[in-house]
């Protein structure tokens, strides 16, 4: 193999892919060669930012999208006026197709199937009760599911004219002009293998609400009337576009360079869950039933990456080595005692087997000439106590770590975590072989 060629099979603890059921495959063969630190699933990382577009598009999944095959394609080439019936929308990831080229089909399939596998394993395990208790819709609510599904068709079907005729395009850039939309004066296609397309799609809608308003009611270039849009139509845009935000924020900070090392990605976990237990709980009056069950959707999945993140010994020993988290930040964030001691043991075993200096070699002393008294009594049970004990804290270098304070910004803010190592490094401070094992796992990227 190659990486035995050039001598690095034992250097390798860690491989990120995406999340497709043939990497799966690979991971289970690669155990198989029995890497000294490559254990086979437990040092396997999804790609976090895959794991980011499929909880938007499990938030999705219940307001449907257009099948689109050969046939409606023809269609659809024929006349720009007609949309896919909506009984034929999406019911599940493991069926239909976007609105996207069909060269991008089978990637979108792999994915969605995914994510429906990951949605009704048996083996998830949910971290807040509430998640499958659905709340029943109301006819009087905002919204409903099939409202939501009509809704969001109309913004596909303005997408679609608006980006097929270029001349209409012009006449509506025109309007957004007239009705001082801000730029740019365009909707986006909402396609799923393209990442926080659905929130490019609301804020274009929001963006020129005034000039599709004005441009619906021309009855030549317009749109039919089941295509127009009200105010309840912008009303849901807002909501969807306020709870999608959060997901492309992250995606931008865990794609630029540095971005994504894994100590982060359990940050941006829970903000997740904060941000849509907030939308669930504390916004009920804002969110009808229909929303609240779709986001519920988006922390079951999310709970099942969770899982995998605490299967993972990479994430808790970056946590653990992280100078601003150790293990306060399990315990701030409520973990069960025996996941935090668990982390810790995990830093422990890497350390002792991969980075613990070798003690060096001490001169013998010559042997006492008195005799050694037999202990009794008391002081017996206190030698034998006293070599029983683990080493004092006080030299222990992980122990002496977590013992330690937090390192913060001056505003309460996480450090970089590398930069820190390596200024101590750079200062001639080992502490005890944690600088480059702390080097080695916070390099560590969650993102291909």
């Amino acid at each position: 193999m190659i990486v035995e060629k050039f001598g690095i099979q034992n250097k390798i603890c860690e491989i990120v892919t995406d999340n497709a059921s043939n990497n799966q495959t690979m991971i289970e063969e690669i155990k198989k060669f029995k890497w000294t630190r490559f254990k086979g699933e437990a040092h396997w990382i999804q790609c976090f930012a895959h794991i980011l577009n499929l909880i938007v598009q499990v938030i999705m999944r219940p307001f449907g999208r257009h099948q689109k095959n050969q046939a409606t394609a023809e269609h659809e080439h024929k006349s720009d006026d007609e949309e896919s019936d909506t009984d034929q929308q999406i019911q599940s990831f493991q069926a239909g197709t976007s609105d996207s080229d069909n060269e991008d089909d089978q990637c979108d399939t792999n994915n969605s199937m995914l994510a429906g596998e990951l949605i009704e394993e048996d083996k998830i395990k949910l971290e807040t009760k509430d998640v499958n208790e659905l709340s029943d819709e109301e006819e009087t609510d905002q919204y409903t599911t099939l409202s939501c599904k009509q809704t969001l068709g109309k913004f596909r079907a303005i997408a679609r004219k608006l980006n097929k005729l270029p001349n209409l395009k012009a006449l509506f850039v025109e309007i957004c002009q007239e009705t001082n939309c801000l730029k740019p004066h365009n909707i986006e296609h909402d396609v799923r293998t393209l990442w926080n397309s659905t929130l490019m799609q609301l804020e274009g809608i929001l963006r020129c609400s005034k000039a599709i308003l004005e441009w619906q009611k021309d009855k030549r270039h317009g749109l039919f009337r089941h295509h127009q849009i009200n105010q309840g139509d912008l009303d849901l845009a807002r909501s969807l576009a306020d709870v999608l935000q959060p997901f492309y924020e992250i995606t931008l900070q865990v794609s630029i360079r540095g971005g994504a090392q894994i100590a982060g990605v359990v940050v941006f976990i829970d903000q997740i869950t904060h941000h849509l237990s907030t939308v669930i709980h504390d916004k009920r009056e804002e969110y009808p039933a229909a929303l609240r069950n779709a986001f519920r959707a988006g922390i079951q999945l999310k709970n099942k990456y969770y899982t995998l993140t605490n299967c993972s010994p990479l994430y808790r020993v970056a946590m653990v080595l992280h100078l601003s988290f150790k293990d306060e930040y399990f315990k701030l964030s409520k973990w069960k005692p025996e996941w935090i001691d668990e982390s810790i043991r995990l830093t422990r075993q890497m350390w002792e087997t991969t980075y613990k200096p070798t003690p060096h070699p001490t001169k013998d002393r010559e042997p006492s000439t008195c005799p050694k008294q037999p202990q009794t009594g008391l002081l017996a049970r206190l030698s034998g106590a006293s070599e029983a004990r683990p080493g004092s804290a006080s030299t222990d270098p992980l122990s002496m770590w977590l013992a330690g304070g937090l390192h913060l910004t001056n505003e309460g803010l996480p450090l970089n975590p590398l930069k820190w190592w390596l200024k101590k490094g750079r200062g001639g401070k080992t502490h005890g072989g944690l600088l480059q094992m702390a080097l080695d796992v916070l390099s560590c990227l969650a993102i291909i």
